[in-house]
């Protein structure tokens, strides 16, 4: 080979490294972007998990907790009865203490 045709070829060579060169780093920073979407992904996955189990426990709390219309019905049931017989017996006892009392 003559020294031209080595010069050609070692230039030849030396750009085919640099593109090399250029490519790999490309996709050194590609894959890195793409471990580091890969790991917030992850941390939103655990977030949101953890968020669906709060709300789970939430929901099994109020479930457990909760006040039918039934059961409102009844205490106000209760609580008109209940009203109810004291106004009686105070009428009683204001009717007792009127007869009783001398006018």
């Amino acid at each position: 080979m003559t020294e031209e045709g080595s010069a050609t070829v070692d230039l030849a060579l030396a750009e085919l490294r640099r593109g090399f060169d250029v490519r790999l780093a490309e996709l050194e920073g590609r894959l890195v972007l793409a471990v580091e979407r890969g790991e917030v992904r992850e941390r939103r996955i655990d977030d949101q998990n953890r968020l669906l189990d709060e709300l789970a426990d939430r929901l099994v709390t109020a479930e457990r907790e909760q006040v039918t219309h039934g059961q409102l019905d009844d205490r106000f049931r209760h609580t008109v009865a209940l009203l109810s017989l004291i106004a009686t017996v105070a009428s009683v006892a204001v009717g007792l203490l009127a007869t009783l009392l001398p006018h």
